[in-house]
């Protein structure tokens, strides 16, 4: 069932689950004080009970009244780079009624997302919704309003259809309660260039393997279609393969010889272009919805050409998904 707002937020406090848009994926919410809504969030997804839920609010004051304290870095952060495809991770409350979402985690990540129908959800809703991504656990992330009905279907209580998401991969999330030192538990959009800009005199580095605990994102296969993709290092290794598609960047499509390209072609193979190296961001947008593509192909498995996307913020947040999605 597809609603708009005013639905969503009827639906929501009588503890139904609402797909909804974010400027990065589609999310899966649920009224964040309301534990058997939660419930029916990782019984929808069939999410691990220790994956914790990603928390939305509208605006920052709503966030106070839910934890200890936004320290002064985190707040800083916060004015600069929301609303917007940032998360951060904050000390509870005690207390808090956010426990559920959590997992029992003494800490919540927290969220202002940057799409005009999920902030007019919350503030209506005049509570924080838990929204995980709105897919099952494990499967491609969607950014459309299609995208969730295909593989969520009636499982959902309804959809708010918000177009298709302008960021097109999940928030970055940090940890900058010390005003020394910004973590980056999860790439994303945002990343060192902007924590600079607003925090000259951090250090900014990547979190180290499990010196957070579990963050969204972090500890399960994600991001991966139905077809299972394989890496290769050079398209001299898949050439004669049959039956396959070949994922790779536009530059590394046009490094190959066109009469190569023409036989791998006829030897029923489909090559699935996802952007050029040159535009990240176009890249990032169309991402999930090229890798769910695959599993409507008529191939065997598929394999993605390894290629350097640089070291941006966006970069490695990509290699990152990529990572996750192949198989070894």
């Amino acid at each position: 069932m597809m609603a708009d707002a005013e639905k969503a937020v009827e639906l929501l406090r009588e503890g139904k689950v609402v797909a909804v848009p974010t400027e990065t994926v589609y999310g899966l919410a649920a009224d964040a004080l309301n534990p058997q809504a939660i419930a029916r969030v990782f019984e929808i997804k069939n999410r691990p009970a220790d994956n914790p839920l990603i928390c939305h609010f509208n605006q920052i004051g709503q966030i106070s009244s839910y934890v200890k304290n936004i320290p002064d870095s985190t707040l800083k952060l916060m004015q600069h780079l929301t609303p917007g495809p940032v998360s951060f991770m904050l000390d509870l409350s005690e207390d808090s009624p956010l426990q559920f979402a959590t997992c029992g985690s003494a800490q919540v990540i927290v969220r202002i997302p940057d799409h005009p129908l999920l902030l007019e959800i919350i503030e209506r809703l005049d509570h924080p919704v838990a929204a995980p991504s709105a897919n099952t656990s494990g499967k491609v992330s969607p950014t459309s309003a299609q995208m969730v009905a295909e593989d969520l279907g009636v499982k959902v209580d309804a959809i708010v259809d918000g177009g298709e998401c302008r960021v097109g991969i999940e928030s970055t999330i940090l940890d900058a309660r010390n005003a020394h030192e910004v973590i980056i538990l999860r790439h994303g959009n945002i990343g060192e260039k902007e924590i600079r800009d607003v925090l000259p005199a951090a250090m900014v580095r990547d979190v180290k393997p499990g010196e957070r605990g579990v963050t969204p994102g972090s500890k399960y296969r994600h991001y991966a279609p139905d077809t299972q993709i394989f890496g290769a290092d050079s398209f001299k290794a898949v050439a004669h393969e049959r039956k396959i598609a070949l994922l790779l960047t536009q530059e590394s499509l046009d490094a190959i010889d066109v009469r190569e390209r023409e036989k791998f072609v006829n030897h029923q193979n489909v090559f699935v272009v996802l952007g050029s190296v040159k535009d990240l961001n176009d890249l990032a947008r169309k991402f999930y919805s090229s890798i769910s593509g695959v599993d409507r192909l008529d191939v065997t498995q598929a394999f993605f050409l390894r290629a350097d996307l640089g070291d941006s913020s966006l970069a490695k947040a990509l290699q990152t998904r990529l990572d996750k999605i192949i198989s070894h």
